[in-house]
């Protein structure tokens, strides 16, 4: 003959039965109930800031994209210093290809402009953006459309300045696994570039601490052109 077992729902109902009985039957000596913590999830301020001093390498099997590696650091641009993500033709990073600048801000992510170079690493051309800010306020779902002006100064002296027009979706988060670790709660970004669509549309994952750590690129008609990821991290 087996041992008369309790279930395990009456145990639980017994404890229960025992705390309110020692609490005075649930008046003022019983502790309050406390809700489980709620997880607060990065903004697009948080998924923009960024550690000075990460390096990575980039893997582009689509070879969409010419740059091999990036470093985050801050220079002096337009006057003022300001962060700024280098991208280097090699994985070294001795070969300048672009060097974007931004700033996180109270109201957004702020860009500043930005440097081309020539596949010897020349300065090639000069951006100056005016009114490009992406507003801290977006929120997931959320769409917002920017206007702003790109002033392009080139090394021959000759300027243009073309008025842009971007589309920015905040669609949510997202965890994604590459160069061997995690990165949770990314937040994804649709950009579609409205004043020269042929451009098509791409996707942008940024991570806290990281910045942006994959984009995907589609074409007009929906094909993936290719997607370009980590492929090493280097802490500062």
């Amino acid at each position: 003959m087996q041992p008369s077992r309790t279930p395990s729902s009456l145990l639980l109902i017994a404890g229960l039965c025992a705390t309110l009985a020692a609490c005075g039957g649930g008046g003022d000596d019983c502790p309050p109930a406390v809700d489980p913590p709620v997880e607060t999830l990065p903004d697009l301020s948080d998924c923009f800031t960024v550690k000075p001093g990460l390096r990575y390498t980039i893997s582009d099997p689509d070879k969409t994209y010419i740059a091999k590696s990036a470093l985050y650091t801050q220079e002096k641009f337009d006057g003022a210093v300001h962060p700024v993500q280098i991208e280097y033709f090699d994985v070294e990073g001795t070969l300048r290809a672009a060097a974007l600048y931004f700033s996180v801000e109270a109201d957004g992510v702020r860009f500043w402009g930005d440097y081309d170079y020539t596949p010897e690493s020349v300065q090639a051309t000069k951006s100056v953006y005016t009114g490009f800010l992406v507003p801290k306020t977006l929120a997931p779902t959320q769409t917002v459309t920017i206007h702003y002006t790109d002033n392009n100064y080139f090394t021959n002296g000759g300027f243009l300045a073309e008025a842009e027009q971007e589309t920015w979706t905040f669609e949510g988060h997202e965890t994604l696994t590459m160069a061997g670790r995690s990165f949770p709660n990314a937040c994804r970004f649709k950009v579609v570039n409205d004043a020269q669509p042929s451009f098509g549309t791409t996707v942008v994952w940024a991570a806290p601490g990281y910045g942006p750590i994959q984009y995907k690129f589609i074409d007009v008609d929906g094909t993936v052109r290719g997607v370009r990821t980590l492929a090493s991290v280097t802490e500062p």
